[in-house]
């Protein structure tokens, strides 16, 4: 029986030009956890921007997205040499989670004025869900937005958010919008801007580490324009992010967690010398 992977013509050809464009770059390599500073951080966030100008960021996206239009055996590709070389990516959970439902929920504008910032790499978007009541059971968030004019007044924390790899540009967050509706129907969600004036973001001390922040919003004016979907709808909108959540992703950043083949390989030299 042959387990040999084999490629296509296009495959190659398309491994060829990364190949080429990846030697030209200086790339943020990290081949250990403890290579992870904030100067690796800054500079892998500039080469996540250039790996979005080619599209390459989320290839399989559609051009007008700020993806390259291309197929999953090209990404595959493009996944398999940013992972040789150990390019890390930073963490941005929007890309693989929370642009699926605006591309799936979101208006035409709000498309075109949030996905080639996030798919294009220029935006860091963290999914903004757990709170410190809610967490296996998400539908009973208690982070409340009450409408005022042309904006909603957000007022609750959320736990177990994000990384250490500096600050968001946008929070993809669901909110109780209507406390007084039935379960799944008082649920909205919003992309908020992170420089609003009440949003503060804090480091959780875990025994384990592992980066997590909390969020705490204290009277954050969220412009209404930033609601995914529509008002009450939230859990369907949520549940389009959940059901990629547990599947996969098909980005070059694998998932969002920096496209670090090392850990991949350290367990399989470890097997081949046990």
């Amino acid at each position: 029986m042959d387990f040999e992977l084999h490629y296509s013509d296009v495959q190659e050809g398309f491994r060829k030009e990364v190949v080429a464009w990846l030697d030209s770059q200086a790339l943020p390599v990290a081949e250990e956890d403890a290579d992870v500073t904030p100067e690796l951080i800054a500079r892998a966030k500039d080469f996540r921007r250039k790996l979005g100008d080619k599209g390459w960021y989320f290839p399989t996206w559609p051009k007008e997205y700020g993806g390259a239009g291309l197929t999953a055996a090209h990404a595959v590709v493009l996944n398999e040499e940013l992972s040789r070389r150990d390019v890390f990516i930073p963490y941005n959970s929007g890309g693989q989670l929370g642009a699926p439902a605006i591309m799936v929920h979101g208006t035409e504008e709000q498309k075109q004025r949030f996905l080639p910032l996030i798919i294009g790499g220029q935006a860091t978007t963290w999914q903004v869900l757990t709170e410190p009541e809610t967490g296996s059971d998400l539908a009973s968030v208690r982070t409340r937005g009450v409408l005022d004019g042309d904006h909603y007044v957000v007022n609750g924390s959320k736990q177990f958010i994000g990384s250490d790899q500096g600050d968001p540009d946008y929070l993809y967050t669901l909110i109780n919008t209507n406390p007084d509706a039935a379960r799944h129907e008082n649920l909205s969600v919003f992309l908020i801007p992170r420089k609003l004036d009440g949003l503060a973001i804090a480091p959780m001390d875990l025994l384990g580490g592992g980066g997590k922040q909390f969020i705490f919003f204290d009277n954050v004016r969220v412009p209404r324009e930033c609601m995914v979907g529509q008002e009450g709808k939230g859990w369907a909108v949520v549940n389009s992010t959940l059901e990629i959540e547990h599947g996969g992703g098909g980005s070059a950043g694998g998932g969002g967690e920096g496209g670090r083949g090392f850990r991949l390989r350290k367990v399989i030299d470890y097997l081949k010398a046990h």
